[in-house]
C-alpha cells in the first residue's frame, strides 16, 4: 500500500527509456495505464486491504511451485502402465490448483455477506459438493432461508460444468466438440433455475463454507500422488476390460473427485480410444457425480431445500442421463 509513489517513478523511468528506443506507442500505453492506476488509487488500496496473510503467503508459494519446483522436475516416463511422468503430471496439480485457487480468493474477497447465490456461484468454483454439503445442513437450521440456499446450491453446481470444459479444453482440445452436447442439458437446466433464484434471492448474508486453501503444499502432494495413481489404474483398467472398464472407472472417479476424472480421462483414454470415447465416460463421472450430490441434498436438506436443490439435481441428472442414451 505504502509502495505506490516509488512504483509509479519506476515505471515513469521505464516508459521513457522504452520512448528514447523508439517504442512510443507502448511508452505511451505503459503511461496512460499508470495514470489510470493512479487515479484509481483509493480502490486499489482497498482491494489490496482485503489480501490476507494466508492469501499473500499462497500467491508466493505458487509462484515457486511454478518456476521453481515445476522446471526441475524431469520428464519421464518411468516405469510400467503408463508410466510416471513428473512434470507432467505437477503441471496438472498447478492447474487445477490455480484454478481452485482463484475461486477461493473470489470468494474471500466477496464474502459471505453477498448473499446465498453469489456465495454458492464462487464457492462452486472450488468444490460443487461442499457447497451443496453445507447449505443442505444449513437449511435445517436456518428454515427461513432454505430457499435461498436451495438456489444457491443450484448455483454451486451450474459452475461443474464450465469448469470441467476449462480444464478439458486445456488438457485436450479433441475431447471438447464430443463432450459439450452431453454437458449443454443440464448445464442449461442449472442455468436456468439459478436465474430464477437470482430474482428472488435476498442479500442476506450465506453460511460460510469450509473450504481448505487449495494452495497448500500437503494437499499438491496429495493431488499429484492422487492424479499419477488415477492414471496409471485407468491404462491398467482399459488395457484389461477396455471400453467397458473406462466407464465403470469413470463413474467411480466421478464419486470421488471429478478432476481427476477429467485428466484421465482427457489424457489416458482419448488419445488410445478416441476422444468421443473419453467425452462420454466424462459425461457419466459427472452423472455419478450429481447422484451423489442430490443424495446429499435429499438427506441433509430441508424439505424446501430438497425441493429446490434436489428438484434441480434431479433435472440434471435426467437431462444428462438422457443425453448419454440419445447420443452414446
Amino acid at each position: 500500500i505504502d509502495g505506490t509513489t516509488e512504483v509509479a517513478a519506476l515505471v515513469v523511468l521505464a516508459a521513457g527509456l522504452l520512448a528514447g528506443m523508439g517504442s512510443i506507442r507502448l511508452a505511451s500505453g505503459i503511461i496512460a495505464l499508470l495514470a489510470l492506476l493512479l487515479v484509481e488509487k483509493s480502490r486499489l488500496h482497498a482491494m489490496v486491504q482485503r489480501i490476507d496473510d494466508v492469501g499473500l503467503r499462497s500467491g508466493a508459494r505458487f509462484a515457486v511451485m511454478a518456476l521453481v519446483v515445476l522446471p526441475l522436475l524431469p520428464e519421464g516416463p518411468y516405469g510400467p502402465s503408463g508410466g510416471v511422468r513428473p512434470r507432467e503430471i505437477w503441471a496438472l496439480v498447478l492447474f487445477f490448483s490455480g484454478l481452485s485457487f482463484a475461486g477461493y480468493l473470489a470468494r474471500r474477497v466477496v464474502g459471505p455477506d453477498h448473499g446465498y447465490l453469489v456465495t454458492g456461484l464462487l464457492g462452486g468454483l472450488v468444490s460443487s459438493t461442499n457447497v451443496t454439503f453445507t447449505f443442505a445442513r444449513s437449511s435445517r437450521t436456518d428454515t427461513g432461508a432454505d430457499r435461498a440456499l436451495g438456489f444457491g446450491a443450484v448455483a454451486a453446481n451450474a459452475m461443474l460444468y464450465p469448469r470441467v470444459l476449462v480444464a478439458t479444453s486445456i488438457l485436450n482440445a479433441a475431447v471438447v466438440r464430443p463432450l459439450v452436447p452431453y454437458l449443454v442439458p443440464p448445464a442449461v437446466v442449472a442455468a436456468l433455475v439459478a436465474i430464477v433464484g437470482a430474482r428472488r434471492s435476498s442479500a442476506a448474508g450465506a453460511p460460510d463454507v469450509a473450504v481448505r486453501n487449495p494452495l497448500q503444499l500437503g494437499a499438491a502432494l496429495q493431488m499429484a500422488v492422487l492424479f499419477q495413481a488415477v492414471l496409471m489404474a485407468v491404462h491398467v483398467v482399459r488395457s484389461v476390460w477396455g471400453q467397458s472398464g473406462v466407464f465403470t472407472s469413470a463413474a467411480v472417479l466421478g464419486l470421488t473427485d471429478v478432476d481427476a476424472l477429467t485428466v484421465s480421462m482427457a489424457r489416458v483414454v482419448a488419445p488410445t480410444l478416441s476422444p468421443g470415447v473419453a467425452a462420454a465416460a466424462i459425461a457419466v463421472g459427472v452423472l455419478a457425480n450429481t447422484a451423489m450430490k442430490l443424495g446429499l441434498a435429499i438427506f441433509f436438506g430441508s424439505p424446501r431445500f430438497r425441493a429446490i436443490a434436489g428438484g434441480a439435481l434431479g433435472l440434471m441428472l435426467v437431462a444428462l442421463g438422457g443425453a448419454l442414451l440419445v447420443l452414446g
